[in-house]
């Protein structure tokens, strides 16, 4: 019922900016429509995703939303930072409302799934019950925080295309920022998360295996060798370069994009 309700809500507000576009004549208006419309649709069912998310989390460690307003409400303030400085250093803000109000619906879709990162964040450092259950506990953790980075990426990107998309005239470069931006956002999220999960599984691998008191070698290289079956299944050692590639599907272009804005005779030098 709540996904039914968020994504008719956001498509709708969805459809009164679009069909109020001034550029409805223009080339990439169509182009643009349709991933305007899909970033508004993908919004609602992101959000109504993260609040069963932030239900899944309350069930394997009680918490409450006034635990993450904090960073919930540094992280909002970057945003609104950003976007400051976004209409400070564009040549006429008011021109482009339609592109900030769907940035607003994403960023709306996008807050339950930054409260349920910013509660792992909290919850991983306060672990109960025996190893078994701190394990299983701690990888169904890191399985919620991939699905919730997989679901905020998706708006990253519908909303960098729809950027990219539009028939308004927009500063050079403003696709590859605004992309850049909303990945930093996205990491911001995730990295203290994914960091304090980490850290968790670290401690939790000392504790069922440490290496400090083992007297001969046979016995620090059985459990050196368990201790790393270990950390590969609890997943410490997992990059997190890749785990933002992967999540956010349009980092690899906008770096791409970034390098051959910054370097541009990076090809031909070769």
């Amino acid at each position: 019922m709540l996904r039914t309700v968020a994504v008719v809500t956001a498509l709708a507000l969805g459809l009164a900016i679009v069909l109020t576009s001034a550029y409805r004549t223009a080339p990439r208006w169509e182009m643009w429509a349709a991933l305007a419309l899909a970033l508004t649709a993908a919004s609602g069912a992101v959000l109504a995703y993260g609040v069963q998310r932030w239900r899944e989390l309350t069930a394997l460690r009680p918490a409450s939303v006034r635990e993450v307003l904090r960073p919930l409400g540094a992280l909002l303030l970057v945003a609104l930072l950003l976007v400051v400085l976004a209409l400070a250093l564009s040549p006429d803000p008011l021109a482009g409302w339609r592109g900030w109000a769907l940035s607003a619906i994403a960023c709306l879709g996008a807050l339950p799934a930054a409260a349920t990162m910013s509660g792992i964040r909290r919850s991983a450092g306060a672990l109960e019950g025996g190893p078994g259950t701190r394990v299983a506990t701690l990888i169904s953790f890191r399985r919620l925080l991939r699905r919730l980075l997989g679901a905020v990426g998706l708006l990253v990107a519908l909303a960098t295309l729809a950027l990219g998309a539009s028939p308004a005239p927009s500063p050079q470069g403003a696709v590859l920022i605004f992309g850049g931006n909303g990945s930093l956002l996205v990491a911001l999220a995730y990295v203290p998360a994914r960091a304090a999960l980490r850290e968790a599984a670290t401690r939790l691998c000392d504790g069922l295996l440490p290496l400090g008191d083992a007297d001969d070698a046979a016995t620090v290289v059985a459990r050196a060798e368990e201790r790393a079956k270990l950390e590969q299944i609890l997943e410490v050692d997992h990059n997190l370069m890749t785990d933002l590639q992967t999540g956010l599907v349009i980092l690899g272009p906008l770096l791409s994009s970034a390098a051959a804005a910054l370097l541009p005779g990076a090809t031909g030098s070769s």
